[in-house]
């Protein structure tokens, strides 16, 4: 019996130190959210295991009698206290309002009351001085002690339903924590229910205290529990697609969503559990990392927009305050715009286009317009109508190719979204077919096929030609002219990198090749300066990249890098130039 006694003693000694320890610990955190509640139910815990424990070794009746009612008093603190904590856990503030706390408070201070009172007896029937036995006290609890167990026993099957409800709709990275609730929750029950059942002959209740006691412990240091509470988490993570971050006041993360994942590892970031790392360094290296300090600067919403793993991203940072409107962290949102951006790049292309349009229409057509409204006041003044409206003709014809150009210049633009495979040198053949050449001539080497568009192709190529035979040479005919197209090889690897187009003519001067490509930029009085405008637009709308450099024999030579090579094509469209020749229509 004298070993018995000593190790309940023991127990309850060692459950009363670490709810005690349990409580300095917590002590620094006192001022963040929850943390009153745990301290005083960890207080509870103390004050409990504490009173039995001077019933256990103390020989005087006074102290005995006092420290038996003072065990009530622990009872009812933890009860209490652990309905509220666990209300303010899973997210349950609205309830935690005066009213509602001071009537969840009647059934403990009841019992406090009648600890002291016990007015008919209804807390104890016996609390006298024991004549024999290991304690100085003999006792026998009343109605009132039945009525508050059933009470206490309702309270940590509500407790517990709470936590596993929250368990249940809480993502892997809360489970963990919800788990260590759920044992400190019902271990203090647990083993007075097995000591009540007389299952065995020690009272198990100290045990269910100290094991209380670690797992509150280890919420707090293993998960950080009191840093960022699961605030309405439900409210925020519910058919939400987007990736979603919590971040607490210290810059760790704390809460992350499967979306998150998955662009965690497109980052390549592989840990295990990045939950209570740093953020920052999960995202090292990404426009995510620059924009956290944007994010996070002040307490209003800040949205940016980043590009991730080539993606693009509206990345949206929130504060986050407890009911008590006390700042516990950050909520970050990262959404993939990529589709929008694109909608929106387009649509500033369209823009530009329209704009390049309408610049073009006021400016360039208002030369011919001039001429032809001077030549025909001249017309109507001297009667001279034959001479005057050849020229009028001639400015018409002139506006009419200006809007044509135009016209084109504005459609190649749109992006090529479904390119085929097409042989380039069928496709140059075609385009020679399709200009008046004159005398020049076309050498073709270019044993390849390419994804592109096959007509839009064909006018980039006939801009090309008329080019050079316009521009390459003296002769209005192109006589002694050669334009070759060939494929340029990628001198990393000599693999495939795109196509040229050249002359043997009299090239283009150096300061000018930059501005080649510029819409309505000519040297030629009769030219519209569109054609190679339209070659550029033409090869950005593949993705492609143009260049004008000089040939070999110091002629132009325009380059096109960026070009996706194809398997080699059909029979059909591997067809000889003279085939092709042959089933062309010829004007």
């Amino acid at each position: 019996m004298a070993d018995l006694l000593s190790i309940t003693q023991t127990i309850y000694l060692l459950a009363t130190l670490t709810a005690v320890v349990a409580s300095a610990f917590l002590w620094q955190y006192r001022n963040r959210t929850g943390a009153v509640t745990l301290l005083s139910l960890l207080g509870g815990l103390a004050i409990w295991n504490g009173s039995v424990s001077l019933v256990l070794v103390t020989d005087s009746v006074t102290v005995a009698s006092l420290s038996l009612r003072t065990v009530s008093v622990g009872v009812a603190l933890v009860s209490l206290m652990k309905l509220l904590f666990v209300l303010e856990y899973t997210g349950r503030e609205r309830l935690l309002r005066p009213r509602i706390v001071g009537a969840l408070a009647i059934p403990s201070m009841a019992l406090v009351l009648l600890v002291y009172t016990n007015p008919g007896n209804l807390l104890y029937t016996t609390l006298e001085p024991a004549t024999a036995g290991a304690i100085p006290i003999t006792y026998e609890f009343g109605p009132a002690v039945a009525l508050y167990l059933g009470y206490a026993y309702a309270v940590n099957a509500a407790t517990t339903a709470m936590i596993l409800k929250f368990l249940y709709r809480s993502r892997a990275v809360y489970r963990g924590q919800s788990f260590v609730l759920l044992g400190a929750a019902v271990a203090p029950w647990l083993a007075h229910g097995i000591y009540v059942l007389d299952l065995v002959a020690i009272d198990l209740m100290p045990i269910g205290g100290i094991t209380s006691g670690i797992l509150f412990t280890v919420a707090v240091v293993r998960y950080r529990l009191l840093d960022l509470m699961p605030i309405a988490r439900d409210r925020v993570f519910d058919s939400v697609s987007a990736a979603i971050f919590v971040i607490d006041d210290t810059d760790r993360l704390i809460d992350i969503n499967p979306e998150g994942h998955r662009l965690l590892d497109r980052v390549g970031d592989d840990t295990a559990s990045p939950i209570g790392r740093p953020f920052q360094p999960l995202f090292a290296g990404t426009e995510f990392c620059d924009r956290y300090e944007t994010l996070t600067d002040g307490r209003e919403r800040t949205a940016v927009r980043a590009t991730i793993d080539s993606s693009h991203f509206l990345l949206t940072g929130a504060p986050i305050d407890d009911d008590r409107n006390q700042h516990v962290g950050w909520l970050l949102i990262a959404r993939d715009i990529t589709d929008r951006t694109n909608r929106e790049s387009k649509l500033e292309e369209s823009n530009a286009r329209l704009e390049e349009f309408a610049t073009i229409v006021s400016h360039d057509l208002r030369n011919p317009l001039t001429v032809a409204r001077g030549y025909l006041e001249l017309a109507s003044e001297t009667g001279d109508n034959d001479g005057y409206f050849d020229e009028i003709e001639r400015s018409h014809e002139r506006m009419e190719t200006i809007i044509e150009d135009v016209l084109t210049l504005a459609r190649e633009g749109a992006a090529v979204t479904d390119p085929e495979p097409v042989a380039l040198a069928t496709v140059a053949e075609t385009a020679w077919n399709g200009v008046d050449t004159g005398s020049a001539s076309l050498a073709i080497d270019a044993d390849v096929s390419i994804f592109a568009d096959r007509t839009r192709l064909t006018r980039l190529l006939e801009n090309l030609f008329r080019n050079s035979i316009d521009h390459g040479t003296e002769s209005t005919d192109g006589a002694g002219l050669e334009i070759r197209v060939g494929t340029i090889d990628d001198s990393a690897d000599d693999s495939f990198g795109g196509f040229y187009v050249e002359d043997d003519g009299i090239g283009i001067p150096a300061c000018r090749r930059e501005r080649v490509f510029e819409g309505g930029y000519t040297t030629d009085e009769e030219g519209t300066g569109f054609g190679l405008s339209i070659v550029d637009r033409i090869s950005t709308a593949h993705g492609w990249t143009s260049g004008s450099t000089e040939s070999e024999t110091g002629g132009a030579r325009f380059e096109f890098r960026g070009v996706d090579s194809a398997p080699d094509s059909s029979p059909t469209e591997s067809a000889s130039g003279a085939d092709i020749e042959a089933e062309l229509p010829r004007d």
